[in-house]
């Protein structure tokens, strides 16, 4: 069988795998239209699930700037829609990443019904908007709503007054974040949302599990809950906890006060800052600069590169020609590192017959072994370990730059060429009895065969030539189009970089 026929049917057999794997094994389908999150619940302290949809509000308020578009209803004074004007996706009118969820509501945990229903009368004002409600007999709660007018960050202020003459006190008084729905995150493809909250103990992380019930914690500076693209980040005033809450397939946060005191003929204020907008680090914190997002060194790397590529999409203003050029200036940056390694790894395959025969004549004298083959390593100036040294050096810069593109708010609706219409998509040609066929990673399985039947191997590692891209097919298959066509483009840039030095190869050693 020749190696383009072994090539074929490899291909061949990838599709079928993925194929009968996806029928098996399909996701919840979410529901159909733009990224949204309904909710209409939220966890009480009696662990159940009180309704929050009541009725609808009798005034809907927008209230926009250049970047967001929110939504605040009457009926609870919440907010219920977010939208992003950027970042759309064809045939979207907005990037909507919360809807229904009612964020910003304040009620004491255990009155959510009847302040959730409450419903507020709406105005606005120069730089804002203003509700005012009576959500319960004797206490007048005002809102006010500022969105700046080049961000994300929105001021929330609550101002509770009590008409009574007698002191009330309100307990556990809770800010919403919002409630979100988890089927939203297999349209959007992306990972399990997550939680934190900076307290004076440190960072609490929590992925959002099926095993997630609720939680709460005394005090916090900060909350925050993301998905792959949206971020919800609370910086509440001294003296609020957490909680954390699941049911079913919807999760709520928010901050708490304990108890909140309000004085017979007077009244009590309370403030936030509260940002709803993209998690991608280069928007993220211009607004935000507590430490959300983590540190770690693939992260860091990962946001080097991005700044560059930013750099680059300022000259060509195409995100996948951008990611090619990058991707490829790394290579040839790398590229004497890889010569290097290359070599060699070709120089140790001439000297594979004679390290057969020392392994035979000293099979049992395994140190003495050793011994001639470090002599022969020198005789012929071979490091045995250069071949993997410089991979590994290259190896956290390629995985720093995959998570950086991963997660990337800018690909999201962005096009390249011809077919590629979403660089945050696979990127579908066609569908056969509903199954989508990707081309990328067709390709880049293709040229991780090509590039793995060039580089020299142990014959005992001859299975990989095969197994290795039908593993990255299946496993890569429904990644995005920017995520492959880094991947592709390494590729091909590698089966230049083997080419150029096979031409410029030196003469056998022995």
């Amino acid at each position: 069988m020749s190696e383009e026929q072994r090539l074929l049917l490899a291909f061949i057999l990838s599709l079928v795998i993925i194929f009968v794997f996806s029928r098996l094994y399909q996701p919840v389908p979410g529901r159909p239209g733009p990224v949204t999150t309904p909710a209409e619940k939220i966890g009480s302290s009696s662990e159940t699930q009180v309704s929050l949809a009541g009725k609808k509000s009798r005034q809907v308020v927008n209230l926009e700037t250049e970047l967001v578009r929110l939504t605040v209803g009457s009926n609870g004074g919440s907010l219920e829609e977010i939208a992003l004007k950027n970042y759309r996706r064809p045939g979207e009118q907005f990037f909507t990443i919360a809807s229904g969820s009612r964020a910003l509501l304040s009620y004491p945990e255990e009155e959510v019904l009847s302040w959730g229903a409450t419903e507020f009368k709406v105005e606005r004002e120069e730089k804002g908007l203003t509700l005012t409600g009576f959500p319960r007999p004797g206490i007048e709660e005002n809102k006010r709503y500022y969105l700046s007018s080049n961000g994300y960050t929105i001021t929330y202020r609550v101002n509770l007054k009590n008409h009574t003459g007698e002191e009330v006190r309100l307990k556990n008084y809770c800010i919403l974040g919002g409630i979100f729905d988890l089927k939203d995150q297999v349209r959007e493809r992306s990972s399990a949302p997550e939680f934190k909250a900076g307290t004076p103990v440190g960072i609490i992380r929590r992925q959002v599990s099926p095993r997630l019930g609720k939680e709460t914690g005394e005090e916090c500076f900060w909350v925050a809950f993301w998905s792959h693209y949206a971020m919800f980040f609370l910086r509440p005033e001294k003296g609020a906890g957490w909680f954390l809450t699941r049911q079913g397939q919807e999760v709520g946060f928010g901050v708490s006060y304990p108890e909140v005191v309000i004085p017979a003929r007077g009244e009590k204020r309370l403030s936030l800052s509260f940002y709803a907008g993209p998690s991608d680090y280069f928007v993220l914190s211009r607004e935000v600069k507590e430490p959300v997002l983590g540190n770690g060194f693939f992260a860091s790397m990962g946001r080097f590169l991005f700044a560059v590529l930013r750099a680059i999409h300022q000259v060509v203003p195409n995100w996948g020609w951008a990611i090619i050029l990058l991707t490829l200036l790394v290579k040839a940056v790398f590229f004497p590192l890889t010569r290097s390694s290359l070599q060699s790894m070709k120089e140790m395959q001439r000297l594979r017959p004679y390290l057969k025969d020392l392994q035979t004549k000293y099979r049992d004298n395994p140190q003495q072994m050793q011994k001639e083959m470090m002599n022969l390593y020198r005789e012929y100036k071979i490091n045995p370990f250069s071949g993997c040294l410089p991979m590994l050096i290259q190896f956290p810069i390629f995985i720093g730059f995959f998570v950086a593109l991963r997660n990337s708010v800018f690909l999201r609706g962005a096009p390249f060429i011809l077919w590629i219409r979403d660089l945050s998509q696979p990127d579908c040609l066609f569908t056969v009895a509903g199954f989508p066929i990707n081309l990328l990673p067709v390709i880049m399985a293709g040229t991780s065969f090509w590039q793995q039947k060039l580089t020299p191997q142990e014959p005992s590692q001859k299975s990989l030539t095969f197994l290795m891209p039908v593993m990255f097919l299946f496993l890569f298959y429904n990644f995005s189009s920017g995520l492959l066509l880094y991947w592709v483009t390494m590729n091909l840039a590698g089966l230049l970089e083997q080419y150029l030095i096979t031409r410029a190869a030196k003469p056998a050693l022995l």
